[in-house]
């Protein structure tokens, strides 16, 4: 670039989505197979610290899918996960999920004060609001299916009461599904606790502008550029700006032809019985499934960018020119290793990283 030019593409940032539970995020016995723990996450979020990934973010889940695989039957909790991470991290930004059905927001806020306190300033949380009904009736936690025509409304005032409670460290509130009396929130936190989200619904869009700081994006290229402009025009109506992260999986190879080959070999050996369960159907007979179509699943429905380091990369920076999405969450095969290989052969290709001030 010549002196004076400014770089015209919006900085992505870039963050790894751990995995807190057993096998990662493809539904395949051909995949990398490997047990979640705490040195685990530790080492690969030190590596995404290294190669200056911006945050980590790891998901709570509380049941799994079954099949040959037990996909998902075996994870950690997240919000002591993050913990751990923080204290053994010094920039990485950490971000914990809570599953809204299992904790009382004024547990949650002291929760992330604690996290804020340990981390120094880089924790976040991510919202679930619940959609799988099965993780919370194994533990009596279920309000009724009638709780999905109320779930955002829940999860203001939810939000709400953390807010205060962060705000003020002491809140009388009244609400509709939450009453507090005088209750205590001390220590309050260092900065404003950044909330996260992944609604993709005009309603879950409308929280996350409301009420959020990030919304995530599970949609293809076209499809997230779209949802994203939606959230931030969402933002815009009531005076708030709202950033976008959009999820993808990342196989990568010296060559195109290597990286197709990787994948399709994960699609081919998809776990039905888990692919089912994940669908929602795992009591469904699996005689007679269409195998082909359900192997396709094996990504669990994560876009994936899939080819050499120069195509990932050439993707990458397609995004940050060609949409206002803001940040990228990754998720790789084998992550030790992808992630080191993604900071060494991709980050030095992709321009969307660089920071260029005028000359």
């Amino acid at each position: 670039m010549v002196a004076g030019e400014v770089l015209l593409m919006g900085y992505l940032q870039f963050g790894v989505f751990i995995p807190i539970a057993n096998n990662g995020w493809i539904i395949s016995v051909n995949s990398p197979q490997y047990m979640p723990t705490f040195e685990l996450n530790k080492q690969i979020t030190l590596l995404a610290e290294q190669y200056g990934f911006e945050f980590v973010l790891s998901m709570i889940k509380w049941r799994g899918f079954k099949g040959e695989t037990q996909f998902w039957d075996y994870a950690l909790e997240s919000f002591t996960l993050m913990a751990g991470l923080a204290a053994v991290t010094e920039k990485i930004h950490l971000y914990a999920s809570v599953a809204l059905p299992t904790l009382h927001p004024a547990v949650a806020a002291r929760m992330c004060v604690t996290l804020d306190d340990i981390s120094h300033g880089r924790f976040g949380l991510n919202i679930v609001t619940g959609w799988n009904k099965l993780e919370y009736a194994q533990m009596g936690l279920w309000p009724g299916d009638e709780y999905y025509s109320y779930r955002y409304d829940y999860a203001t005032e939810y939000v709400q009461v953390m807010k205060l409670l962060w705000e003020q460290g002491r809140v009388t509130y009244q609400g509709r599904y939450f009453q507090l009396e005088d209750c205590l929130c001390q220590p309050r936190p260092s900065r404003e606790i950044p909330i996260v989200c992944a609604g993709h619904s005009e309603r879950g869009m409308r929280f996350t502008a409301e009420m959020g700081n990030h919304n995530f994006i599970l949609a293809p290229f076209e499809e997230a550029a779209h949802i994203s402009d939606r959230l931030k025009a969402f933002g815009q109506e009531v005076g708030r700006t709202v950033g976008t992260y959009a999820l993808f999986t990342v196989v990568m190879g010296e060559t195109d032809a290597e990286a197709q080959a990787t994948a399709e070999h994960y699609m081919e050996g998809g776990d039905i019985e888990a692919l089912l369960g994940w669908k929602g159907a795992a009591n469904t007979d699996p005689v007679g499934v269409n195998v082909k179509r359900y192997q396709a699943e094996a990504f669990m429905g994560i876009p994936t960018l899939i080819g050499s380091y120069e195509t990932v990369a050439r993707e990458l920076n397609r995004i940050a020119s060609q949409t206002s999405i803001d940040g990228i969450l990754f998720t790789f095969p084998d992550f030790i290793t992808d992630v080191q290989r993604f900071g060494e052969r991709v980050m030095p290709l992709v321009n969307c990283r660089q920071v260029l001030q005028p000359a």
